[in-house]
């Protein structure tokens, strides 16, 4: 999915590799996923990790960040999905005629579903090249909106700053980046 067929997608930003990782054996990955998800038991992260890989590799996949040594020091689990406006109320057009008419649009949506880091240290400089990557992608695939968590965390401060007037905070805790593709020239947040 991460790549929409034959494309290969490999990005660098800050001296990090960002590519698919593709791997059914998730060993390398371990220590990254353990701390994540660190309430659960290894057999549940393989059986996630198999999920994402392989069983859904049309609808999502994962991306692995690597320095100059190749050691992993980031991933980020990212899902495609389709989401109809109607089921938001956070999706309206500020033009209608009546506020907070909903309109129907069905949304393409690239999704960060986790998103990790190493190391403290590394963290802002991993996380902007995930999202790089992911908006990359998402671009390719002619997505409207990046979704990730919300970038009011100083982990997200070099997103931030690329992305400020085409981030849009969502009630709760996501954020979305609108995307330059999107046909709509209005906010999904209303």
């Amino acid at each position: 999915m991460l790549t929409n067929g034959s494309a290969k997608m490999s990005y660098t930003w800050g001296g990090l590799q960002v590519v698919q990782y593709k791997d059914k054996d998730i060993t390398p990955l371990l220590p990254l996923l353990e701390q994540e998800f660190s309430n659960w038991a290894p057999r549940k992260i393989s059986s996630y990790m198999d999920l994402v890989i392989t069983k859904a590799s049309d609808t999502g996949g994962v991306l692995v960040a690597q320095n100059e040594a190749l050691y992993y020091v980031g991933l980020v689990v990212c899902t495609l999905q389709q989401i109809k406006s109607e089921h938001f109320d956070c999706f309206t057009d500020s033009n209608s005629k009546k506020k907070g008419e909903v309109l129907n649009e069905v949304y393409d949506i690239l999704v960060i579903e986790n998103i990790i880091a190493s190391s403290p240290v590394l963290q802002k400089q991993v996380f902007m090249a995930l999202v790089e990557a992911t908006v990359k992608i998402a671009k390719h695939l002619s997505c409207d909106y990046v979704e990730l968590p919300k970038v009011d965390h100083e982990s997200f401060l070099f997103v931030r700053k690329k992305y400020g007037p085409q981030i849009e905070d969502a009630k709760g805790f996501r954020s979305y980046i609108t995307l330059s593709s999107s046909p709509n020239n209005f906010s999904p947040l209303g």
